[in-house]
């Protein structure tokens, strides 16, 4: 009997898969959101950076407010990597460096992380992200696991109060 967090059981190619797990990943989080009852919309335009749009609230069943957000998946390692504009699996004109940059939130909001091995969110706003590193291990990030109340108490006092935490 299989398992909703199995992985890749058809055997395609890594970097194949590599590439459709991110997409997967982003149908994932918006039906999560949707269940949630978040208003949601993906963004069909790839190159961005940012995935979906999710509109939260500054307070619970308060003024709405819509965030970009990026998804991404949780490493093996466990760790969220904060970085755009590079591509997983094979790059045929790689030079290093000169399309990645660390996300900032003139880029996105919200940076989203799906643990491929038990399906959890960590909720990241990215301006939480300007004193880490490229990425952060989710071990760090207990706080923000299926936060659910970040989306609806995005506002100054309360983000402030939580990155205190971190």
């Amino acid at each position: 009997m299989g398992k909703i967090t199995d992985l890749n059981v058809t055997g395609l190619e890594k970097a194949k898969f590599a590439a459709s797990l991110g997409d997967a990943n982003e149908y994932i989080v918006t039906g999560l959101l949707i269940r949630l009852g978040f208003d949601t919309s993906v963004m069909v335009v790839k190159g961005q950076p940012y995935d979906l749009l999710v509109f939260a609230f500054k307070q619970p069943k308060g003024e709405r407010v819509s965030l970009r957000c990026q998804i991404k998946t949780v490493s093996k390692g466990g760790s969220i990597r904060f970085i755009g504009g590079s591509r997983a699996g094979v790059n045929r004109h790689y030079i290093p460096g000169v399309k990645t940059y660390k996300y900032t939130t003139e880029h996105n909001d919200l940076v989203i992380g799906v643990d491929v091995q038990t399906l959890d969110l960590y909720l990241v706003p990215t301006r939480f992200i300007a004193k880490w590193g490229n990425s952060i291990a989710v071990s760090k990030l207990q706080p923000l696991k299926n936060n659910w109340d970040i989306l609806l108490n995005w506002n100054d006092d309360f983000l402030t109060r939580l990155e205190s935490g971190l």
